[in-house]
């Protein structure tokens, strides 16, 4: 039997070993594993991809000057806006 064919066997035998051994761990990571496997990788994917930009996208994207949308857009320094500044003291 060859190196591979050995491989094979094991991992086809595996599932069936685990239950064996370990019923509830199997049963629970076969579950919420995969589903958070899943979940990491979309979240992956959301990152990775080109989304949507930020609030202030108006300063470096070329908009018709009439837009009424664009019209309200600030540029970046503006952000955030002095009241929500650190430098501030607080209570």
């Amino acid at each position: 039997m060859s190196r591979v064919a050995r491989a094979a066997a094991y991992w086809a035998e595996m599932p069936r070993r685990m239950l064996q051994q370990y019923p509830e761990q199997t049963i629970f990571y076969a579950t919420f594993g995969v589903a958070s496997a899943v979940l990491l990788v979309a979240k992956l994917r959301n990152v990775t991809a080109e989304g949507p930009k930020p609030w202030y996208r108006g300063y470096y994207s070329v908009v018709r000057p009439d837009d009424p949308i664009a019209v309200n857009w600030r540029k970046p320094e503006d952000y955030p806006a002095p009241y929500l500044s650190t430098k501030i003291p607080s209570a």
